[in-house]
C-alpha cells in the first residue's frame, strides 16, 4: 500500500533522494546541471519533501521550502512549492493530486506563513487551482544569485496570500519586483 511521508534533508531516504534528483534533473535540468552531491535543497530553505511511494519505489513527490524574504520594506515568510511530479507509470491515479494537496495543506497550517508561490506550466493551472492556488500574471520576480539575478517575470506564477499583512499588501507585493534568492523556486 502506498503512503505519503514527509522528510527533510537529514532523514530523506537515499533511494527517494536519488529518484527525486533523477526526475528533476531530466525535467528541470538546470537545477542539478553541474553537481549532484549536495542536498536537493539547502538547509537554509527548510526543505520538506512530500513523498508518496511504496517501499523504496517513489510514485509522486513535491518539495516545500520557505525563506524569510525582504520585500517592499517588510520581511515575509515566503513558501515555495516546487518539483511536483509523478512518474509516468503512476499517473492518472490521483497520486499527484494527493501529494500537492498534502503539501498545500502543510503550508496553510503554518500560521506564520505570509505567502506561497509556485512556478508551473500554464496547462497545469487548473491542477493547482483545485487547492486554492491563484494565477498571478502581474508578478515581477527574479531568482538566483543576488549579484546576477535571472529575470523570472515571464514565468507562469501561482500564489496564495495567507497572512492578513500579505492580503492587505497584495497589489503592492505582486507589482513591485521581488527577488527570490537561490534556485528551485
Amino acid at each position: 500500500m502506498s503512503s505519503i511521508n514527509v522528510y527533510n534533508n537529514q532523514n530523506l531516504p537515499v533511494a527517494y533522494e536519488h529518484q527525486i534528483r533523477s526526475y528533476v534533473r531530466m525535467l528541470w535540468y538546470d537545477q542539478y546541471l553541474d553537481g549532484i552531491g549536495d542536498h536537493l535543497s539547502p538547509d537554509e530553505r527548510h526543505p520538506q519533501y512530500i513523498v508518496l511511494g511504496k517501499g523504496e519505489a517513489l510514485y509522486s513527490a513535491a518539495r516545500v521550502n520557505w525563506m524569510a524574504v525582504n520585500h517592499i520594506g517588510k520581511i515575509f515568510k515566503v513558501y515555495c512549492l516546487g518539483d511536483v511530479f509523478t512518474y509516468p507509470a503512476f499517473r492518472h491515479r490521483g497520486f499527484g493530486q494527493q501529494v500537492m494537496t498534502f503539501a498545500t495543506d502543510s503550508i496553510r497550517a503554518d500560521t506564520t506563513a505570509d505567502v506561497a508561490i509556485l512556478f508551473t506550466d500554464p496547462d497545469l493551472q487548473s491542477f493547482y487551482a483545485q487547492s486554492g492556488w491563484e494565477y498571478i500574471p502581474e508578478l515581477r520576480s527574479s531568482i538566483g544569485d543576488p549579484d546576477l539575478p535571472e529575470d523570472y517575470s515571464g514565468a507562469f506564477a501561482m500564489m496564495m496570500f495567507l497572512s492578513h499583512t500579505a492580503k492587505t499588501l497584495r497589489d503592492k507585493f505582486v507589482t513591485t519586483p521581488i527577488f527570490l534568492p537561490g534556485y528551485g523556486w
